[in-house]
């Protein structure tokens, strides 16, 4: 018989969590699995559950944020702050030592936000920003077949999640020259890409630019989540023609773009994925050769 990780009542034998425990925990509607990503280099074998019953092994001193650059938990969620908290083991009391590190929206272990470093017990629900976990100290008490995979990594050799069937995670993203001009004398300019050269608005030009922006600064993060711009941040950091931008403005100008793009020869750099938003399929990098003129 299967046991619930958390409480240890019955439960179907492709879950780790009962359906009550599951539901102290339910995620926000815009947060899916794929936001949630570890890297371990050395797994103890203690762990988080994370909403949908998927075991995350932690090392033993292990960072919690939005942006991971080694061991840790990268959670992709605007609640939770870049480097939000760390665990730590402690050998003297044999537990996980849990601290915020200054977030924004605070780190919770059951209903109360700590302020100071918070010794763990197995079953405590833990909630950074508005995402919630539970904390197990023993892996292996869960049955084998349940425990989903985590990723034990080799330093530097972060081995991307498997995708869904039927999921496009792009993960092994190829390298592509990228470049943005502005028009002199404003009034948009072109991207020019792997050589060919794409006029753009300045609303077309500046989505493009962002989502450059935004790949090259996620160098760190996991292949499968890096570079993605929500929608809800494109509409507020672009140029409208419009007072009141909507969804639809933001779909009707992405396939502009992505027209135009495919026009020039270029094929469709825009990805986009159901609530992480969208991002391009390359990896820009610098083109060779001196920078393109400025068009009048």
């Amino acid at each position: 018989m299967v046991e619930c990780a958390v409480c240890g009542q019955p439960v179907d034998g492709a879950h780790v969590l009962c359906s009550a425990c599951a539901g102290q925990i339910a995620p926000d509607v815009d947060l899916c699995p794929e936001q949630i990503v570890s890297r371990v280099t050395a797994p103890s074998d203690a762990a988080l559950i994370d909403p949908w019953g998927r075991v995350h092994r932690i090392a033993d001193t292990t960072v919690v944020g939005r942006q991971v650059a080694s061991d840790g938990i990268a959670i992709l969620s605007s609640s939770v702050s870049r480097r939000h908290a760390e665990l730590r083991h402690d050998p003297t009391l044999d537990t996980f030592v849990l601290r915020d590190l200054g977030s924004t929206n605070g780190t919770v272990v059951g209903d109360i936000e700590i302020d100071a470093p918070t010794a763990l017990r197995p079953g405590d629900r833990v909630t950074f920003g508005t995402v919630g976990f539970y904390f197990v100290a023993d892996t292996v008490s869960l049955t084998p077949e349940l425990e989903p995979a985590h990723q034990t990594v080799r330093p530097a050799d972060f081995v991307a999640p498997a995708p869904a069937p039927g999921e496009d995670t792009l993960v092994g993203l190829p390298t592509a020259p990228i470049r943005v001009v502005e028009a002199s004398g404003g009034g948009g300019g072109f991207v020019e890409v792997m050589g060919r050269r794409v006029q753009l608005t300045p609303s077309q030009l500046e989505l493009v630019r962002i989502l450059i922006d935004r790949m090259q600064s996620e160098a760190h993060q996991p292949e499968p989540v890096r570079g993605f711009v929500h929608s809800t941040e494109l509409i507020a950091r672009l140029p409208w023609d419009t007072p009141h931008p909507t969804d639809n403005h933001l779909k009707q100008l992405v396939r502009r773009v992505r027209r135009a793009l495919v026009k020039a020869g270029v094929g469709n750099l825009i990805h986009s994925q159901h609530r992480l938003g969208y991002r391009l399929r390359v990896v820009p990098s610098p083109p060779a050769g001196p920078p393109a003129s400025r068009p009048g």
